[in-house]
């Protein structure tokens, strides 16, 4: 692969819990772009530290992490990366908060800077290509399981990400979903 398409790289990430054993220990890791990579590993080996360390919602005790082909060592740079990278939370009810379906999808784009009009048109198409018609005025906390799980893909992909971080994304759907 060639180094201009490295997306993200890791080199010797470390990471431990307050009091806790290493759950990342000089951790590798590369992302090249048009890469698929899946994360099979037990609960508790570190997948989703792994992701929030990517995002910089966890800071590594050692290492280095390069986004996009740039260092990326304080907030104002994730910050940047954020929008480029989209995550799908273990649990959609730490991903969905608005009131509506609706509300939910368009928050993202709205704060990527899109306006009101643009991001409900989004949020509309993106509904619509995971097949959810009809579900802009359901009310995000009366949804089922499955139903959660797919919104809080919609709230990811109404962003148009470059990356999209993926935990536990079949987690409570049905093989048909």
């Amino acid at each position: 692969m060639q180094e201009d398409n490295l997306l993200i790289n890791l080199e010797k990430v470390s990471f431990s819990y307050p009091g806790g054993k290493p759950v990342l220990d000089a951790l590798d890791f590369k992302l090249y772009k048009n890469c698929r990579l899946g994360l099979i590993a037990p609960n508790g080996s570190g997948k989703t530290t792994l992701f929030h360390i990517i995002l910089g919602l966890l800071r590594p005790s050692s290492g280095t992490i390069e986004l996009f082909g740039k260092p990326t060592k304080k907030e104002r740079d994730f910050r940047e990366a954020r929008k480029r990278i989209g995550l799908l939370f273990q649990d959609p009810d730490d991903q969905l908060f608005s009131p509506t379906v609706l509300e939910d999808i368009a928050f993202g784009p709205l704060n990527l800077g899109k306006s009101p009009e643009e991001a409900v048109d989004i949020a509309r198409r993106t509904l619509n290509f995971l097949g959810l018609e009809g579900f802009e005025e359901r009310v995000t906390f009366k949804l089922s399981g499955g139903e959660k799980r797919l919104v809080s893909l919609a709230t990811v992909l109404a962003m148009e990400p470059e990356i999209l971080l993926l935990d536990e994304p079949v987690n409570g759907l049905d093989i048909k979903t």
